[in-house]
């Protein structure tokens, strides 16, 4: 049962790393004191960033996956290219990066409780 859990923490950080690094190269236009961290044995990625002035910025920084995303779906519907064979992988992990987490949703709102200190 480990080997399948670490196999599927592994498959997890091919969305999850660069959904988290698309937050921190948004909130790194706003902050130099944004990072990002990525643990392999549990398969998360994190991107944090101190609360940001700018309400446009912050909103962007926690929905810049879904953002970007949205874009690339958008893109590949309007092109002739079908979703078959290795191409419903791509569309999967596609989905995986821009759906936004309840904590992106809640960061956009300004309703984290570090937000709320402002």
């Amino acid at each position: 049962m480990t080997a399948l859990r670490a196999a599927a923490n592994v498959l997890s950080l091919s969305f999850a790393l660069p959904h988290e690094a698309s937050h921190y190269a948004v909130a790194r236009l706003g902050t130099d004191d944004a990072r990002i961290a990525v643990e392999v044995t549990g398969g998360r990625a994190a991107a944090a960033w101190p609360p940001l002035e700018n309400r446009a910025l912050r909103a962007f920084a926690f929905l810049a996956p879904t953002v970007f995303g949205s874009i690339l779906i958008a893109l590949w519907l309007l092109s002739p290219q079908g979703i078959d064979g290795w191409r419903l992988i791509v569309a999967i992990g596609l989905a995986g990066y821009t759906v936004p987490s309840p904590a992106d949703i809640r960061g956009a709102l300004g309703r984290q409780p570090v937000q709320q200190d402002m």
